[in-house]
């Protein structure tokens, strides 16, 4: 059988738990701490710092082509550890997309804030003083800005009518666009893996990046990709046309 609920259908799968807040406030704090930082260096003024934005921004959609391809793709919502917490979201995602939707701010970015915060801390490991260091600092800050909104990002991509300011930066392809997310909705779920603004999806695609990696993966530890039994498959399949179409009916 497929993924099921463990909430009534009114209600979002993922309740709001205390963590999800702290996560993303001190997300919040250390962020602004970052830039207060880079402030004090008289080089992060200079012309050449704004080029680190968009190779930043292209970054965290690596990253999170990487994420969101490991929950897709390995283990099952019973592995020990990450299971429940990590690989069970990716795949009840999958059978029922709209479900995100219930959410609220805290739950929705709370655990992408978490998986983000060592990007966020990295600059404090580097001697900003020097070129070098702030550079790449301000990169991989820029990287895990990206990364802690990017299930935002993700959300604002089911919605049919986001905000007009959401739907500005979508049509600058700044974020994520529901057209060039909803090519991952379809089976086998194996295309388009980045959510944080896609720009990474046709040159994936293009050479095989993901396919080949679960090949190396497969044959460096002997694990299966996606190995659920062929009716849980199945099932997580019909569940997922069923939703879809429900979503583009709506």
């Amino acid at each position: 059988m497929g993924l099921q609920r463990t909430q009534p259908q009114e209600k979002s799968e993922f309740q709001l738990r205390p963590s999800e807040v702290i996560f993303t406030l001190i997300g919040l704090a250390v962020v602004v701490w970052n830039f207060v930082r880079f402030a004090e260096q008289p080089e992060f003024f200079s012309w050449w710092v704004l080029l680190l934005v968009p190779l930043g921004w292209l970054g965290a959609d690596f990253v999170s082509g990487v994420v969101h391809w490991a929950g897709d793709t390995w283990g099952t919502e019973k592995t020990p550890v990450l299971g429940w917490r990590f690989v069970r979201p990716f795949r009840f995602h999958h059978a029922y997309p709209l479900d995100m939707l219930k959410t609220n701010f805290w739950t929705t970015n709370g655990d992408t804030v978490l998986a983000a915060m060592p990007m966020l801390l990295f600059p404090f490991f580097m001697p900003l003083d020097t070129t070098w260091g702030l550079a790449l600092g301000v990169t991989v800050c820029i990287m895990g800005i990206g990364g802690m909104w990017t299930s935002q990002f993700h959300l604002w991509s089911h919605m049919k009518a986001p905000p007009r300011l959401v739907r500005w930066a979508q049509n600058c392809r700044l974020i994520l666009t529901r057209p060039h997310h909803q090519k991952h909705h379809k089976v086998p779920f194996q295309a388009n893996y980045c959510i944080t603004n896609g720009w990474c999806n046709p040159i994936l695609t293009a050479i095989g990046f993901f396919p080949a990696m679960e090949f190396v993966v497969s044959k460096l530890t002997g694990l299966k990709p996606r190995p659920e039994t062929e009716n849980d498959r199945i099932a997580a399949e019909n569940e997922a046309r069923e939703n879809a179409a429900a979503a583009g009916a709506a």
